[in-house]
């Protein structure tokens, strides 16, 4: 008859229990650094100044609550023809951008409201 030892039993136990730990933490770690590295390459602010030819325009975006929130109104933005640079500022709930003269307000507007996104321009210098 073969009898287990139940401390070896044990200690194979603790083991694997050990183990797997380390993996459900490493996952973790690797979710959230990956959602803190997503918000560090999406800018809250803007690096340059609009040229002559383009024209600085902020956005009040109602909605935002997340990371991905963030991630998804700034491809939006950027997708649009003319944009040259945009930032999201999910704490003020801000978008700011800077788009050639000749993008249409109402294009930058449409394109920020969608889901549950509402968005509206603000006055120059806010």
């Amino acid at each position: 008859m073969n009898k287990h030892n139940p401390k070896r039993v044990a200690a194979a136990a603790l083991l694997a229990g050990l183990v797997l730990a380390g993996v459900v933490i490493n996952q973790r770690a690797d979710v959230g650094g990956g959602e803190a590295s997503v918000l560090a390459e999406i800018p809250s602010s803007l690096e340059t100044s609009p040229s002559e030819s383009e024209v600085l325009r902020s956005y009040s975006v109602s909605g935002m609550c997340c990371a991905s929130c963030t991630r998804k109104l700034h491809g939006e933005i950027l997708g649009v023809e003319g944009v040259v640079e945009c930032a999201v500022d999910l704490p003020t709930e801000r978008v700011l951008l800077i788009a050639e003269k000749g993008v249409a307000p109402e294009l930058i507007l449409s394109t920020l409201n969608f889901d549950k996104y509402t968005a509206v321009e603000l006055p120059s210098g806010t």
